[in-house]
């Protein structure tokens, strides 16, 4: 069976006066394991499907699938068999079974994961496009093969809680999902450059960042200690006028760039309808308010700070509650006011009754003196 090898040989010293005896032992599916190997991964693809190959170490002992030691790590698909020794005897190793000779075998033992910087200053809810590669070497894995079954995420773990907590205990607060096929912002799939959406909703405060490779048998993390900001951007509603327009007014910290702030986002009326809205500026201009009920708001703001990076930011959902308006107050034809319709006003009325009491106790008064 044919072997793929990647550059770093130092796994597996072979020299070229020997070249036909080391062929004729990868076609015996036997590979030697330097005594410089504290960890190897073998990936193992057989002819599908078909059960696990079995593992024959330098002293004729065999591993199985279902029964090897603690310091073997062993994941199986229908095709693949993917191992990881720790501490492994060196010497040659053998493997049986339908190995598939297009693949083979193929042994990695160090590689590392690698990804793009992040902001040296980042805000709650900001997003960022994030690319992960999984290396050996100098040399980027194939995705379509090396990457197979394997789940790259990004990860949050509080710093306070690091600090007073057993590590292996910590609740991660998950950030995104990285992939490799060509959608979302990944742009071109099965390059083994894998893309992330990443959304930092969290608190601000300390955190360590991890992003984490990991099929059950391969694990590799990469780690930043990050500080988040407070969001720097703010949306809130205002109530609608007579007329039911309204908008969204933006507040901005003084390190953001009013003039550059763009929202797009989605309003959804009570009649459960999707509404595009977009706008630059502070005053984001909304369709009239006609429905009353729930609007629902989901967005992003797009700024430029004064250091000028661009930003992303994911706004903050909200449900706004808004009211029918108020009934215009009317009177009935026949209501008499103060100003208008027939007879006296009613002041009127009493003051003149008013005077007529009064001039009839003066007569009163007066008749009985005489």
């Amino acid at each position: 069976m044919m072997l793929r090898i990647l550059p770093m040989l130092a796994l597996l010293p072979v020299m070229f006066a020997h070249a036909e005896e080391q062929h004729a032992r990868w076609l015996g599916n036997t590979f030697r394991i330097d005594p410089s190997i504290r960890e190897v991964t073998l990936f193992i693809e057989r002819e599908g499907p078909s059960i696990p190959v079995v593992l024959i170490r330098p002293d004729g002992s065999k591993y199985y699938y279902q029964r090897h030691p603690d310091t073997i790590s062993w994941a199986s698909t229908p095709t693949r068999d993917v191992i990881t020794l720790w501490q492994p005897e060196p010497g040659p190793w053998q493997a049986t079974g339908k190995i598939a000779g297009e693949h083979g075998i193929t042994l990695l033992s160090v590689f590392r994961l690698e990804l793009d910087e992040l902001p040296a200053k980042l805000y709650q809810n900001e997003v960022i496009r994030l690319h992960g590669q999984l290396l050996h070497g100098n040399t980027t894995l194939d995705a379509n093969y090396y990457l197979d079954g394997l789940g790259l995420t990004a990860q949050l773990y509080s710093r306070a809680e690091a600090q007073q907590a057993d590590p292996f205990n910590r609740a991660p607060l998950p950030l995104g999902e990285f992939v490799d096929d060509g959608t979302g912002l990944d742009p071109v799939p099965g390059d083994g450059n894998m893309t992330a959406e990443v959304v930092f909703e969290a608190l601000p405060g300390s955190y360590l960042f991890q992003a984490e490779v990991s099929n059950g048998v391969l694990a590799r993390y990469a780690e930043r200690n990050i500080t988040l900001y407070p969001m720097p951007v703010r949306a809130r509603f205002t109530t609608p006028d007579s007329q039911r327009r309204w908008r969204i007014e933006l507040d901005a910290d003084s390190n953001i760039d009013t003039d550059s702030l763009t929202v797009t986002g989605e309003l959804i009326n009570p009649l459960e309808q999707t509404l595009a809205i977009s706008g630059q500026g502070r005053h984001i201009e909304l369709p009239p308010a006609r429905q009353p009920g729930n609007y629902r708001w989901q967005g992003r703001a797009y700024a430029t700070t004064v250091d000028d990076r661009e930003i992303q930011l994911q706004l903050n959902e909200q449900v706004v509650r808004v009211v029918p308006p108020l009934p215009e107050v009317t009177q009935a034809p026949d209501q008499v006011t103060a100003k208008e319709g027939r007879g006296w006003p009613l002041w009127a009325g009493l003051a003149g009754l008013a005077l007529v009491s009064a001039g009839g106790g003066l007569w009163w008064w007066r008749r009985r003196r005489r």
